[in-house]
């Protein structure tokens, strides 16, 4: 047989092999996932960006970063003690989707009416309260809907549910965005939170019914015994959401509303372009719960090997934001003109996204997820004054460089206790 033909039937048993690895259609299907996001959420940018003007964007990014870290909030992580606990036992999704369906109907008042007021104290002289309350609803209940939906699907790895579920609300508001245009004589931020939020309580019903026919339907219930295990997801991504997002509101109040417009600009699109590293995370997050459950070193190895590709896949987009940054302005308006140098400073974003998600994922496997939580805790609360101080010293660029340098401070320090975790569990298995 010639060279020829032996590299043809090499690359033919690795893509059966592919073909039949769940692992690798996950991961494929989230690439997909997110890959179509990217292109419905960047038409959806290019328009609420040009349309809103950098002022208007930017209050509306101030806004949506309060309502979000109220989604973090709410239900105190029972979605994700969901996942965690399905994916294992998929006999209990009734049970702990009642779960999370109780915790969220009973956090839902009193964080959303914090939201609203602390929304209300950052943009009340720009808008006007009721449209504040459409668009903390939007994200607080409808947004909160569709991520209990979409993790429902993953903890069965139906990727492919949870890819329509995601695409669905983007889809949808990239869809009523194009109505208010055309119907709007002019539109402003005050008019566009309530297509906004029609668009996401449509979504919403959508994909809350989705989940009742293919899953099932809750058990209402309030599982006691995983009350604390809940509570750690919940203040684990509290404040992953304040590392991602405590930024914005920070800029704003510094620089502007029209500076943190660009900043967030800069931001939303190194996090869109992102997409294949976050594919990975996702199509591997149960498989570490799994590992877990056989054998913590186990899930510390397969934690490994997904380095190597993470960081190749993080390289080719690095390059492409790099190259492309100069071109922003030209696609969103020359209001955006100083989204280019923090794309640009932020090209190494996916590497640490890469990495930090990965030592993230092991470290809650392997029963370190105190240590998580206080690495991510330390770093949200340094992040108001890192960024505060970044955005005195050095504007826009000062400001992406401090959120970047704790970005790297957290990488570090996470892979620097897994070292060690990983030494302590190497003599007991």
């Amino acid at each position: 047989m010639t060279r020829y033909g032996l590299t043809m039937d090499r690359l033919t048993t690795l893509a059966r092999r592919l073909r039949a690895s769940p692992l690798a259609r996950n991961t494929v299907t989230y690439t997909f996932n997110f890959g179509l996001q990217l292109v419905i959420q960047f038409g959806y940018f290019m328009l609420v960006s040009r349309y809103l003007g950098p002022a208007g964007y930017g209050v509306f990014v101030t806004l949506s970063s309060v309502g979000l870290i109220g989604v973090l909030l709410i239900g105190l992580g029972a979605d994700h003690l969901m996942i965690q606990r399905v994916a294992v036992h998929p006999e209990q999704f009734p049970r702990y989707f009642g779960h999370a369906v109780t915790m969220i109907l009973l956090t839902l008042p009193v964080v959303g009416l914090a939201a609203i007021a602390i929304g209300y104290g950052l943009a009340g002289d720009a808008l006007a309260i009721a449209p504040i309350v459409a668009i903390a609803v939007s994200h607080m209940v409808c947004g909160r809907l569709v991520g209990l939906s979409a993790n429902a699907f993953m903890a069965f790895d139906r990727a492919r549910e949870q890819l329509f579920v995601n695409v669905l609300i983007a889809t949808m508001r990239l869809a009523f965005l194009g109505l208010a245009i055309l119907v709007e004589p002019e539109l402003t931020l005050a008019v566009f939170a309530w297509w906004y939020l029609a668009a996401s309580a449509l979504s919403a019903a959508v994909a809350v019914t989705l989940v009742v026919i293919l899953c099932g339907r809750p058990k209402p219930t309030i599982v006691r015994e995983d009350l604390k295990l809940g509570l750690q997801f919940c203040l684990e991504y509290v404040a992953i959401g304040g590392v991602g997002d405590l930024d914005k509101p920070v800029v704003a109040e510094t620089l502007g509303d029209a500076a943190a417009g660009q900043y967030a600009a800069g931001f939303k699109i190194v996090d869109a372009a992102s997409a294949p590293v976050r594919a990975l995370l996702y199509a591997t997050y149960t498989r570490h719960f799994r590992n877990a459950a056989q054998s913590r070193s186990d899930s510390v190895r397969f934690g490994i090997r997904l380095l190597p590709v993470s960081l190749a896949m993080s390289a080719c987009v690095a390059v492409a934001l790099f190259v492309g940054a100069d071109y922003v302005p030209l696609l969103i308006g020359s209001g955006f003109d100083g989204t280019s140098d923090i794309i640009k400073l932020l090209a190494l974003y996916p590497f640490l996204m890469g990495l930090s998600g990965i030592g993230a994922d092991i470290l809650r496997a392997v029963g370190r997820q105190k240590t998580r939580i206080a690495l991510l805790a330390t770093s949200a609360a340094l992040m108001v004054p890192a960024v505060w101080a970044g955005a005195v010293l050095g504007g826009l660029v000062g400001a992406a460089v401090a959120r970047l340098l704790l970005q790297l401070a957290l990488v570090g320090s996470t892979w620097a206790f897994l070292g060690e975790a990983r030494r302590s569990l190497q003599p007991a298995e």
